[in-house]
């Protein structure tokens, strides 16, 4: 019995002998370890896992970890890995949850300059921080900077993190977070800290108000809006705006103005008086017992007395038997053209912004800007130093220029958008030109791309702004050293636009937060998802898209070459959606260089609307790049858009349509569906009538007094699209189905 008690005391010293310190084995990188510690975080941070001991901190990763929450303490055995510059466990061997539910570890408090190495993977606290440029609302797979003292620090939020939406801090506060490390350059291990809090409570704020919602714009009339928020307590709300960005400008104008108070959670304010297409700076705030929680300063605008007419125009084929109302514009190689035609009839200033030009193998723009200044318009035009831009050349001297310059983290200025007229008397002068192409020979005559004008003197003014952020100034001559681009432009510009009466967003990158508002957008599809672009490099847009198609969204993907998106992307897609339902452009001529997604273009009843611009779908158009995209809530523009992606997708052999939900019941069938002339109903209970609806609940077909088991419909006269069939029976009862008209069935 003795030798068996010795034996056992044996095998428990040599595991304590093997369970070594986190500090001892951070160098022996390629090796295998087993080391313990307190986990600090959970799932809201991914697939990887922090935990410390005493000593130091570590990271682990792998899918053995999905279950492993805070506060675990865990024995972990793995191989050490140098991860761009984050030191981690990976492979893992096994893991041991010891015992749940420990007290972690106390945040070292440390200042922006004793972030390192020797706090790699532990738990820190920053205190006095303060945001650069916030506004709105955190994005999913984005870093921010923050300042404490005159030293600024970076931090991460991961795609799927629980404070994507949370309101960005604009006051002081404390930041808890885990000290993590990602460089590229893996030759430098002493750079690219950033920090990553886990969720909305390790901002610490010092103030006992917050603002616990984005200041929103709404009611937007020619001559008033308001703004509403929300706070964590009851307050005092109040705003102060002003017609420029400079609060030494501004008035204090609340008597006058209308605005009005409430003492609440939730907060109102009107700003009325104004007058159409006013640009309105404001911040909101409120105030507690001599606390005061401010918002960012951030820009509104009031609706134009313009038109809102919208041409859209694509220079490769459309299907128009898809077409719900307006007919989609087929204009071949003519893009280039039509935008001449609106150079053509400026009157008084063109702002123009474009990657690239080269008048070779088009009709010339250079010489229609050229005409223009010689009949007295002013000319601005801004361009990308870093590509191929010849068209700049064969402008006359008297049209200034400026260029991005070329710069360290490689990013471009990638605008398609020109400006017509933004400041005339007349309010349906102002045109704003925008969509994927650029001028050159390939991007007219021969790849995938898509143009829009839209007269609104509002848009006309945001992008104007935008315009001349980048220009550094707001006269006729540029400034190089105010000139900002990529990540040195600010989050300036209105957001907000009623157009004609339908709702439209602007945004531009790298200052708005782009990609997440497109991820917002997509995952607002509630019927069908239609995406068109030249490459997806990020996986959370491909999450995003999954999500759309596991809530039974039809989903259709077209994107140029397989090997333009990312393999996790491509991984990510292909495992989910059908072969025929995420395809490639391989048919067609040309490159698809649009960059664009339709939202429930079948479902007017659901918020039809399309994405568009010059931004891709990838790191650096969200990043680094200088980039415009427009979001459009308008079932007519929706389905032209549509209209253009049916004929593309299909040629490219991909099954734009599935079976409808089917009711078929024993005593009720309705076949065929989809279908292109007839429609049969079969019952084991006598018919009373049928009706057919559109989807705005106009009613287009009734048959009524009927007394059969069977009825055939023949609806070839319809249009295309989705219809909503109610069958009467003689027993009282009521069933309605979709069905879908189509020209054709594959």
């Amino acid at each position: 019995m003795k030798t068996i008690v010795t034996f056992f005391c044996l095998l428990f010293s040599i595991s304590l002998f093997s369970q070594e310190k986190i500090a001892d084995i951070r160098d022996r990188v390629g090796q295998q370890v087993t080391v313990s510690g307190i986990v600090t975080n959970g799932d809201e941070l991914g697939t990887i896992r922090y935990f410390q001991d005493e000593t130091a901190g570590l990271a682990a990763y792998g899918a053995s970890l999905a279950n492993i929450k805070r506060g675990d303490s865990i024995t972990i055995t793995g191989t050490l890995k140098d991860y761009q510059n984050l030191l981690e466990l990976d492979p893992i061997q096994s893991v041991t949850v010891v015992s749940s539910g420990n007290e972690l570890p106390v945040p070292l408090v440390l200042t922006v300059d004793e972030i390192g190495e020797a706090n790699e993977s532990q738990l820190v606290q920053i205190n006095n921080i303060t945001f650069v440029n916030a506004n709105g609302t955190f994005a999913g797979g984005q870093n921010y900077d923050f300042i404490s003292g005159e030293t600024t620090g970076e931090l991460r939020i991961n795609a799927n993190s629980p404070i994507v939406g949370e309101v960005i801090p604009t006051g002081e506060f404390s930041l808890i977070a885990i000290c993590s490390q990602f460089l590229y350059n893996t030759n430098d291990n002493q750079t690219g800290y950033q920090l990553l809090p886990r969720d909305i409570d390790d901002f610490v704020s010092y103030a006992s108000v917050t603002l616990k919602s984005p200041v929103q714009i709404d009611e937007i009339t020619t001559t008033c809006f308001s703004l509403i928020w929300e706070t964590n307590v009851d307050a005092t709300s109040e705003v102060r705006f002003g017609l420029s960005p400079e609060m030494s400008d501004w008035e204090y104008l609340k008597s006058e103005t209308e605005i009005t108070s409430e003492n609440t959670f939730s907060h109102k304010i009107y700003i009325s008086n104004l007058t159409p297409a006013t640009i309105v700076y404001a911040q909101a705030f409120s105030v507690l017992d001599g606390d005061t929680a401010f918002s960012s300063v951030s820009a509104y605008a009031t609706q134009s007395s313009s038109t809102g007419e919208i041409n859209v125009y694509f220079n490769t084929e459309v299907d128009q038997s898809e077409s719900t109302g307006p007919l989609a514009k087929y204009i071949e190689n003519a893009m280039e053209d039509t935008l001449i035609s609106y150079i053509n009839r400026a009157e008084e200033t063109i702002d123009f912004c474009i990657y690239n030009i080269n008048n070779y193998g088009i009709s010339d723009v250079s010489d229609a800007l050229n005409e223009a200044a010689d009949r007295g318009v002013e000319i601005r035009f801004i361009t990308c130093g870093s590509t191929n831009h010849l068209g700049v050349d064969d402008l006359n001297a008297r049209i200034p220029v400026i260029e991005r310059p070329e710069v360290q983290d490689g990013g471009i200025m990638h605008n398609k958008f020109a400006i017509f007229d933004a400041n005339s008397a007349d309010a349906k002068k102002p045109w704003v030109w925008s969509g994927s192409a650029n001028l050159t020979s390939n991007q007219i005559n021969t790849d995938a791309n898509n143009i829009l004008f839209i007269q609104d003197q509002t848009l006309a003014k945001a992008y104007q702004i935008e315009f001349e952020e980048m220009w550094g100034s707001t006269t006729n001559q540029p400034n190089a050293a105010n000139a900002r681009f990529g990540a040195d432009k600010t989050d300036n510009t209105p957001h907000e636009f009623i157009i004609d009466g339908n709702r439209i967003e602007s945004y531009f990158s790298p200052s708005d937060n782009t990609n997440q508002k497109i991820i917002d957008v997509v995952n607002t599809a509630n019927h069908d998802l239609s995406v068109e672009t030249m490459l997806i490099t990020r996986t959370d847009l491909a999450m995003a898209i999954n999500d759309a198609f596991e809530r039974n969204v039809e989903v259709n993907v077209i994107t140029n070459f397989e090997n333009d998106n990312s393999e996790s992307v491509n991984d990510m897609l292909a495992t989910n959606l059908l072969q025929e339902k995420y395809i490639f452009d391989d048919i067609s001529g040309g490159v698809l260089h649009s960059k664009l997604a339709i939202i429930d273009s079948k479902d007017i009843t659901s918020d039809p609307q399309i994405i568009t611009g010059s931004h891709n779908w990838s790191n650096s158009a969200n990043e680094r790049n200088d980039e415009n995209t427009l979001i459009i809530h308008d079932a007519d523009i929706a389905n032209i858009y549509f209209q253009q992606f049916a004929f593309r997708f299909s040629e490219n052999g991909g099954n734009l349509y599935v079976k409808a939900e089917s009711i078929e019941m024993t005593d009720l069938q309705v076949y065929p569906n989809p279908t292109s002339d007839k429609i049969n109903i079969s019952s084991a209970k006598k018919i009373a009538g049928i009706e057919i609806y559109t989807l705005t609940g106009e009613k287009i077909i009734q048959n009524t007094n009927l007394n059969s088991t069977h009825k055939t419909l023949n609806i070839n006269t319809l249009h295309p699209g989705i219809y909503v069939l109610k069958i009467n029976l003689k027993t009282g009862e009521q069933n309605t189905y979709k069905i879908i008209k189509h020209s054709f069935i594959n």
